[in-house]
């Protein structure tokens, strides 16, 4: 049963003095498609989402060869009754759960500010107090239209989910300031990365643990009580503490085990929290309205041996991370580690947005890159000409992320600070000093970046050519693909990080080599392999180790003779 439908005259007159809009172009489609039959009052639009149903839920083989199968069977359904009780059951989408999270999410940030208008005179007066120690959340809403002006950016549904999710971590964390750093993919599941600073009073009780862990503990491994085997051995006699032992042949006596001789380098020490790269919070969930979850403090190990790999992310933070050189940790200590060089090195802002301020400067020369010197927003600073934003020498963009030294710190620590006092002046001339590792300070330029084989670090883009007045200057990194920044002819700035977390290495990776074995044993007689005796060796060994042949035996009456002829002879 087919029946064809044409373009009614008012329609096609409608559509020719529209002018091309695309939406429109796809209601009038679908008004024409939902015309109904005369015969059956079906329409194809129907018929079309039917057949799409039957093939999503079944999903056949070669349905491209049986389309019309199925459309056949589509129409002999709405003829059959239906007696078929299993067809009514109700298979949840996999969607339905993340709905539901994001739907929590939503009713519990509504409660929180139903609450505050619900208050009355006193308890708002408590309620404004509150404010003053409420964190500052940064506008993800606000900052994702400019990043989507440039072409970057969240989508507008998913944006909005991740900034009720900064919400509803303001809320429950002990933080002080939240701001939405990225979004990291994974094989499984993607990382999405809030940046916080956290309260005095959380900050103090972290700093707390870390020196404690540092203290050396006293009595470590005897439990209360106990005593040492020195203790032991002064209670008892040398006669009570040997045991008898049965007379066993006494071993062959076998050359010294060899000592190494090779000393590991000192520990770096790791920066303590609320310093250097540890001075932010990093907080990651797989999706908005998930429960958040603290990174630890990344070492410089870490960072270290994160340089010389290249990993994908697979969305569990329990992950075992298998590589060589070998990893301390797993995929959250890695991601950790991921984030504090992509914050380093793509953290960048116009010059005169930020500005020293009253912090406290950790007594850092100012030659040797500020240290973890503060800075906050600048409050007199009125923004750049899009002209000089968009300037091809990038010398009003700076950059305000610490540089992260080999060390795998930012601050730079002196290996032989410890053993100076221990040693006496004339091993004190003979020590080779260590020339202490510099990088750029705070606020340098980005035309003072290394280019990549001819290439910039950065590239700038101006977000559209036709309206300048709502223009603004976009950033993106060359050496860290999916770090972009913006800027408008304000005072509005910020950075965002879509990407893999793969650092760009031209020409491609190249994993690094084993390192040759160590000689375990010095060379000598006792360890060296003997060449195997050949057949001729063997023979000539067996016959000059040969038992000496036995004395010839002598006859009865032989002797006699012989004595006889002596006496004669006599």
């Amino acid at each position: 049963m087919s029946q064809t439908f044409l373009l009614e005259p008012d329609i096609i007159a409608a559509a020719e003095n529209v002018m091309p809009d695309l939406n429109n172009d796809l209601v009038l489609a679908k008004n024409f498609l939902k015309q109904q039959s005369a015969a059956t009052g079906d329409s194809l639009y129907d018929h079309l989402v039917d057949i799409v149903q039957k093939i999503l839920t079944h999903k056949p083989p070669d349905i491209a060869d049986n389309f019309e199968q199925f459309s056949w069977e589509v129409k002999q359904e709405k003829f059959r009754p239906n007696f078929d009780l299993l067809n009514d059951i109700y298979l949840a989408p996999s969607q339905l759960e993340i709905v539901r999270r994001v739907d929590e999410m939503f009713r519990v940030v509504d409660s929180k500010v139903r609450r505050g208008e619900d208050m009355g005179e006193e308890e708002q007066e408590l309620d404004l107090e509150e404010d003053a120690n409420r964190p500052h959340i940064a506008d993800l809403v606000d900052h994702n239209y400019y990043f989507r002006e440039g072409g970057y950016g969240l989508s507008d549904q998913e944006c909005y989910a991740v900034y009720i999710s900064l919400l509803l971590l303001g809320y429950k964390e002990p933080v002080s300031t939240v701001r939405f750093f990225g979004k990291i993919y994974g094989q499984k599941a993607n990382y999405y990365i809030a940046e916080t600073d956290l309260t005095i009073e959380e900050l103090d009780r972290r700093i707390r643990e870390f020196e404690m862990k540092d203290m050396p503990g006293e009595g470590e491994g005897l439990e209360e009580g106990a005593k040492g085997p020195e203790e032991v051995k002064e209670e008892m006699g040398e006669g009570e503490m040997k045991e008898e032992k049965p007379t066993e042949p006494v071993p062959p006596k076998l050359p010294p085990v060899p000592e190494s001789t090779w000393q590991a380098p000192p520990p770096i020490p790791v920066e303590r929290p609320g310093q250097g790269v540890n001075k932010k919070y990093y907080w990651v969930c797989n999706l908005p309205g998930e429960q958040w979850i603290c990174l630890p403090d990344v070492t410089p190990d870490q960072i270290r041996v994160a340089r010389l790999t290249v990993r994908i992310m697979t969305g569990d933070l329990d992950a075992e991370v298998q590589q060589f050189p070998p990893f301390d940790g797993t995929e959250r200590n890695y991601l950790r580690a991921q984030i504090a060089r992509i914050q380093a090195g793509t953290s960048i802002s116009p010059q005169g947005y930020f500005t020293f301020g009253s912090g406290e400067e950790e007594d850092i020369d100012m030659e040797e890159g500020m240290g973890d010197m503060a800075f906050n927003p600048n409050p007199y600073y009125r923004g750049h000409t899009l002209k000089d934003l968009l300037d091809p020498n990038l010398t009003y963009w700076v950059h305000h992320g610490r540089h992260i030294l080999k060390q795998g710190r930012t601050i730079w620590w002196n290996p032989n600070a410890g053993m100076d006092e221990g040693l006496e002046e004339e091993d004190d001339d003979a020590m080779i000093p260590i020339e202490p590792e510099t990088g750029p300070p705070l606020f340098t330029p980005l035309s003072e970046d290394s280019r990549i084989e001819g290439i910039p670090a950065w590239t700038p883009r101006n977000s559209t050519l036709l309206t300048p007045d709502r223009a603004v200057a976009m950033l993106r990194s060359n050496v860290w693909p999916g770090a972009v920044a913006y800027s408008s002819s304000g005072k509005k700035t910020e950075c965002m990080y879509v990407g893999w977390g793969l650092k760009y290495q031209p020409p491609n990776f190249s994993p690094l080599q084993l390192p040759r074995p160590q000689d375990e044993y010095p060379v000598g007689p006792e360890v060296m392999e003997m060449a195997d005796p050949t057949f001729a060796d063997e023979e000539a060994y067996r016959i000059a180790h040969l038992p000496p042949p036995p004395p010839p035996v002598m006859l009865e009456g032989e002797g006699e003779g012989f004595g006889e002829e002596e006496e004669d002879e006599d």
